[in-house]
Order: structure tokens, then sequence, then C-alpha cells
């Protein structure tokens, strides 16, 4: 609907409008193309908002096809998705039934294909909109009208696509099937002639492994994320040696730093008989000028130098004292200051931050425990006279506030706080803060 209609049904400020975006909607098809493979592995997209399957066969791993049908609505919608589901004889009724049919789950068999597909309107053979007005004008609405013409009067005055669709939709024609073919597992796997125990040549094995994963890798234009080597032992299950990076790499020679130390480590029974390595989680990598001419602007080979050595860094910290002990800050979207910002683990993927962060003046040091202070001021809004804090009294020359900040209307803890800018005779600027609730005063946090 236009947009001054859709305005005109909500209260003023009700309605949010947001630009479509074509591309996302596409990679959300794409990613759930993915999901859906667990219903069937022969799987095509159909733009902007199906999917087409073939379950020849596999009715009978779900108990039925009228079980898989089920299942798969079920779940959809715990997936927050609401779906039309259809099993029929062809992708061309199974379509038109999605789209027009009366049921949110329904399987057809080819006995009632024609009777079902007579009472869906014509639009359901996916014709061209001039054909269904010009089809409209005769009065024929519904399939069951064109069945009852003769075929041969059709083309003359619609054309041959009109009958190529009816017979898709029955069974007549062939239709064309393009699946979606995931990308082959960037792997690299080597067997060993017998049992070993020497870790020499386990090492050799899985840096050849390695490089011929990176060179995979480079190929297809991709980073690592993180990397999977599985030992295979005689006596004992697999074991699995995972390394993690905080952004996609295909240096060999870094991602080898990391898998050393764990190889050293790994228990390897009375033997391992064969390599596998896997790069388990993979990105796209920023192309950028390995070298450059002598005089353009090294500034910017030095900057790519350091982010890549502090990249580095954190990946070798990250793997060898544990993924949640090397943290970094993140901004979240609160404008309480306690909320305001988490702490994740710093190989974590980047978020995708779709917020704007609090633009207001914040401390530099923000006390995880707000202490208390013993404040004189003018009123209770301020301005702040002197203040007493860690057991020494400030006379205050310059007092900003108050800004106040209540707790988000869905938590029911949290209080309503004045909070006040302000500089000491040291020169020092205090973050102030009064509990309208108790009107206790407290410092919860400093500029630096």
């Amino acid at each position: 609907m236009p947009a001054a209609q859709a305005r005109a049904l909500f209260e003023p400020g009700g309605v949010r409008i947001e630009p479509h975006d074509a591309g996302a909607d596409d990679r959300a098809l794409e990613a759930l193309a993915a999901w859906a493979m667990r219903f069937s592995p022969l799987l095509q997209r159909d733009p902007p908002d199906g999917l087409l399957l073939d379950v020849t066969g596999c009715g009978r791993v779900f108990g039925g096809e009228a079980s898989l049908a089920q299942r798969a609505s079920d779940s959809l919608r715990q997936l927050g998705i609401r779906a039309r589901v259809v099993v029929a004889p062809t992708f061309a009724s199974a379509w038109a039934l999605a789209r027009y049919g009366e049921h949110r789950v329904q399987v057809v068999q080819l006995a009632s294909l024609r009777t079902t597909l007579a009472l869906i309107p014509v639009a359901g053979l996916a014709l061209e909109q001039d054909t269904i007005d010009a089809l409209a004008e005769l009065g024929i609405e519904r399939v069951e009208h064109l069945l009852d013409l003769p075929r041969s009067t059709l083309p003359a005055r619609f054309g041959n696509t009109l009958l190529l669709r009816l017979d898709q939709a029955l069974g007549h024609a062939i239709e064309p099937f393009e699946p979606v073919r995931p990308a082959e597992p960037i792997a690299a796997e080597r067997e060993f002639a017998g049992p070993t125990d020497r870790i020499e040549a386990i090492e050799i094995t899985a840096r050849d492994l390695l490089a011929a994963v990176t060179e995979e890798l480079q190929r297809r234009e991709l980073g690592a994320r993180a990397i999977a080597v599985t030992l295979v032992r005689s006596d004992l299950p697999p074991e699995t040696l995972e390394i993690r990076m905080g952004r996609p790499s295909r240096d060999a020679a870094h991602l080898w730093k990391l898998l050393a130390p764990k190889l050293e480590r790994a228990q390897l029974g009375f033997g391992v008989e064969a390599v596998r390595i896997e790069a388990v989680s993979t990105a796209r990598v920023r192309h950028t000028q390995a070298m450059h001419l002598v005089g353009v602007n090294d500034a910017i080979s030095a900057d790519e130098v350091a982010d890549r050595a502090a990249a580095e860094l954190l990946d070798t910290l990250a793997n060898r004292l544990g993924p949640n002990r090397v943290m970094h800050a993140e901004l979240v979207p609160s404008h309480l200051p306690e909320r305001a910002y988490t702490f994740r683990p710093a190989g974590a993927a980047e978020p995708s931050r779709s917020f704007q962060p609090v633009s207001c003046d914040r401390p530099t040091l923000l006390f995880d425990h707000p202490e208390t202070a013993d404040v004189v001021a003018l009123t209770p809004d301020g301005p702040v006279h002197s203040v007493r804090w860690r057991q020494e009294a400030h006379t205050i020359v310059s007092c900003i506030g108050p800004e106040r900040l209540s707790p988000e209307w869905w938590r029911s803890a949290g209080s309503t706080r004045d909070y006040f800018r302000v500089q000491t005779d040291a020169g020092r600027w205090l973050w102030l803060a009064r509990s309208l609730e108790t009107n206790r005063w407290f410092v919860h946090g400093v500029w630096a």
C-alpha cells in the first residue's frame, strides 16, 4: 500500500519506514534453502519467497509424505515463518496450490491432481499478467474453465505458453529443475600406511594438509575463521583439535603457529592412522595490495601490517589461554551506562550493528560498582556545591546537568537517576548521580 495510507492507519509516530533491501531477502532465502536440505537433498530456490523440493523417495524417512509436509510446516513455524507446504506430483502444481490453494499443509495424489487444480485461479499457472487479463475478459477465472475449452483454440488466442504451463501442472510436460549445489567443504586428508606415533611425521603431514587447505581458500577468495584437525587413532576415538581466528586468515605460517602447540599436546594413543584438516568456518577476505612501488604512501602498508600483527597476537592468546579469556568490549543498544556495553570473545564474528550509540559525553572510566558520596547541592536538581568522596572533600567549580536516565520500561528493576558532570577544585571531572527514589548520591565514573 502507499506509505501515506499506511501512516493513516496508525497514530502519529507509530510507523517506521525502512527501504526495501532486496539483497537481504535473497540472502535470507539462500540461508533458508540451506536449512531446508534436511528434508530433501534436491532443492531449488524460487525467488522471492519460495522453495521447490524434490521429495521423491524422502517420505519413507519421515513416515510418509503427509508427515514430511507437517514436519516442515511445524519447523518453519518454530523459526517464526508462516508458510504453505504442498506435496504434489509436479512442481508447477505444488507451486500453484501453495500460493492459491485453501490449505496450509496439503498432500495431493496423482489421481486427484486434475480435480484439485481445477478449483484454483488461472494465476496459479504462473502466467503473464496480460494473459490473465485477457482470460478474465472472457470470463475464464479458474483452471476448470480452461480445461473445458478445446486445446486447439487456446494457442491462437493466448500463445503456446498457456498450454505449456497447463501441461506442466498436470504432468504432461517436462519442467526445468536446477537444484542448489552446496559448495564442497574445504578439507584435505591423508592416511598413513599404518598407525604411527611419531610426532614429526604427524606434524609434517599436518603442515602439508594445511598448505593444501590455504591454497583452496586462496582459490575461492576466502579466509578461515575456524579450522578443525581430526586425528584418527587406532585404539581411541578420533580427536579433534580446533583453532579459531579473530578475522579470516589464509596465512599458512600464522595458522601453523596456532596449530603446532595443540598438536604437541595431543594424545596419540598407540598411533594415528589418518589426519584430516577442514576449514569449518570461512568468510570473504578483503582484497589488499601486499606490495607497492617505492615512494607510494607507505602509511597504508604500515597500518595494514600493524592490524595484521594485532589480530595474530589476539589469535595466539585466545588459542593458548582459551576463547573466553581474551575478551573485548562491545556496545549494545541501551541508554543506561552499566548496560550499554558487554564483553565477548575476541575471536567471535563481527556483529551487525544497526543502532546508534549514545551521543552524550560519557566518562572514560566507568566504575563497576558506583561509589557512594556525600553531596551538598543548592537544590535537589543542582547545581552541586561540594562533594565528599573517598574520604576527601572537594569544592565544585563547574557543574553541568542534570541528565535524567530511567530504566527500560520492560525491566522492573532499577531506579531513575539524575546525572551531573562536575569539576572539582583540583581540576578532576566526576560523573555524579542522584537516585530519585532514595535521594542518595554516588560517583559512577570519572574522566581521565
